[in-house]
């Protein structure tokens, strides 16, 4: 009984060891598979973002009536002035 005792425990502890072989070697394709699937997360958060920026701006660009924009076209208008005059000549 006894070598019979031993033969489990040595067939026991081999299976322990291909299967903790076998975890070692399925953890790299793990952690690559998580990496991928938290970008991929990241992504679809970033794209949630986006579309409620993008909305907002258009949102914004809808709302403004023809009155308010022709001020500021006005407005626009003298900046440009402003940048187009000549320096003085020095000299």
């Amino acid at each position: 009984m006894a070598e019979d005792s031993s033969e489990i425990v040595k067939e026991q502890s081999e299976s322990v060891a291909a299967a903790n072989l076998k975890s070692l070697g399925d953890a790299p394709a793990f952690y690559n598979n998580l990496a991928m699937a938290n970008a991929v997360a990241h992504q679809n958060r970033m794209n949630a973002i986006t579309e409620a920026s993008v909305g907002k701006v258009i949102e914004a660009i809808i709302g403004v009536s023809p009155s308010e924009g022709g001020a500021d076209v006005a407005a626009l208008q003298q900046l440009m002035k402003g940048a187009q005059t000549t320096p003085p000549v020095t000299g």
